[in-house]
């Protein structure tokens, strides 16, 4: 239950703009704090020192190698894991983490996970239409059982327990900028086109292993059955007209733009790419 003590994890590579906020939001929730660095060029690990983290460096390999093997390295006396994104921070009117947990483990005591609600600041507003007010991720969970499933992008927790809806909240909230946006998105449509030529291996099997109802059911069976370039455009309008991303005006455009339309755009041109490159090969 909580007579184990609760960690943070953080994963960074050149996040000193960010470490310091992640770190303080957490530090008088959590018994202690590991930032997991990936060779950063900046004063990364030095700012998570300071602010109190253990730091441990690690080269980067995916976030699934870095998760599960972060969830080695943790003390045996860690019952109980919160991760966070560096450029996430826990809202500041939260409840007690192990508050939180005891009251879930009451109601359940097969309890393992804990969703948190998830929210974004895109072009310094925080956004609450288009899919994007406190959305549900799995982001609270018993070290014991868990483990970071093993995709390119898009990677979710796992555990063998039941799974509760939380009330905690995280703040995402990124300072880079909209330059740093745009390339780390053509990184993901990168990493996004392989996931679907991988998945179209083994697609049955990815599809037994999760619900129907699930997101990830959702855009791996259902997305990628419709045709290339039209699905771009109807997810945009799915998340700026269904979703009601309209009402964050402006923002909420830019952002149904550029998340729904442009990135999923961009993914379908990789994915085209990589079949005729494919086809290519196999013909030679």
């Amino acid at each position: 239950m909580t007579k184990g003590k609760i960690a943070a994890i953080i994963l960074t590579r050149d996040e000193e703009i960010h470490i310091a906020r992640a770190i303080a939001s957490v530090c008088d929730q959590v018994d202690s704090v590991y930032v997991i660095d990936s060779i950063s060029q900046d004063n990364t690990p030095a700012i998570a020192a300071e602010a109190g983290a253990q730091v441990l460096s690690r080269p980067w390999d995916s976030y699934a190698g870095q998760i599960n093997w972060t969830l080695e390295q943790l003390p045996d006396d860690i019952d109980w894991v919160l991760r966070l994104d560096a450029d996430e921070f826990l809202a500041p009117d939260n409840n007690d983490l192990r508050a939180e947990i005891a009251r879930h483990y009451r109601a359940d005591p097969d309890c393992e996970g804990i969703l948190c609600l998830r929210s974004m600041v895109f072009m310094g507003k925080m956004l609450k239409y288009g899919g994007m007010g406190e959305k549900p991720i799995l982001r609270l969970f018993r070290r014991q059982n868990a483990v970071c499933d093993n995709r390119l992008v898009d990677e979710h927790i796992h555990v063998k327990g039941t799974v509760r809806l939380g009330q905690i909240k995280i703040i995402d909230h990124c300072l880079k900028g909209m330059a740093f946006w745009i390339e780390k998105h053509k990184t993901y449509a990168d990493l996004e086109a392989r996931q679907v030529m991988r998945d179209r291996e083994n697609m049955r099997q990815d599809i037994d292993n999760h619900s129907r109802n699930s997101a990830q059911f959702i855009k791996r069976r259902m997305f990628y059955k419709l045709p290339p370039f039209l699905r771009p455009a109807l997810y945009f309008m799915f998340r700026y007209i269904a979703q009601r991303g309209f009402m964050d005006g402006y923002v909420g455009l830019c952002y149904a733009y550029r998340q729904a339309f442009w990135y999923r755009f961009l993914v379908d041109l990789k994915i085209i790419k990589m079949r005729h490159h494919h086809r290519h090969q196999r013909d030679n």
